[in-house]
């Protein structure tokens, strides 16, 4: 059995969680220098004294019944009740690659 036939048996379940990496000093030096790598640190170093633990977000996963609608082709179509039905039309499209118009000039005087 070779490697890939192997590694395709096996399963996410089987699979131990990969850990973000997360570097909030080495991002801050890479987008604001050495100075923003300093207050990072500082303010990394204050939120382990005060010993906060990070919060933890759920994943949030949603299932849909069937593929989605567009609403910018085919407009929207709600039934309140078995007499009552609102119909929204489709917008008509605009023109995008439009250049915008040219500012005037201001004269100097």
């Amino acid at each position: 059995m070779s490697d890939d036939e192997q590694t395709d048996e096996r399963t996410l379940d089987d699979m131990p969680p990969i850990p973000p990496v997360s570097d909030p000093v080495s991002t801050a030096r890479r987008r604001h220098g050495a100075a923003g790598a300093v207050l990072a640190a500082g303010m990394f170093g204050v939120d382990i004294a005060l010993g906060r633990k990070p919060k933890e977000e759920a994943p949030v996963v949603v299932t849909a019944s069937g593929d989605p609608t567009d609403i910018d082709r085919d407009g929207m179509n709600f039934a309140l009740d078995a007499a009552t039905q609102v119909v929204a039309p489709p917008l008509p499209p605009s023109n995008v690659a439009a250049a915008p118009a040219p500012k005037p000039r201001r004269k100097k005087g």
